[in-house]
């Protein structure tokens, strides 16, 4: 299972594109908190389900190394 997560939305930790709005913080941050913990709980439920979930990054995709990883995941053998 692959993922792009952007960064503002699903708060991609350190990134520069994960700013904080300055109306409303309140709203904010209950909106980013509910992401993150839908985006936890979902990786646990794959897991749970012996998927492994593939998270790529919204400021990834301008990195070759991006592409790398996708590649070795769609070349790993599903055991």
């Amino acid at each position: 299972m692959i993922f792009v997560h952007g960064c503002f939305w699903h708060r991609h930790p350190g990134c520069t594109y994960a700013t904080k709005p300055a109306t409303r913080p309140e709203f904010w941050r209950a909106k980013f908190e509910a992401n993150v913990a839908r985006d936890r709980k979902v990786s646990e439920q794959l897991l749970a389900m012996e998927w492994i979930p593939l998270v790529i990054w919204e400021c990834e995709t301008r990195e070759v190394r991006c592409l790398n990883a996708l590649a070795e995941a769609i070349r790993e053998p599903v055991t």
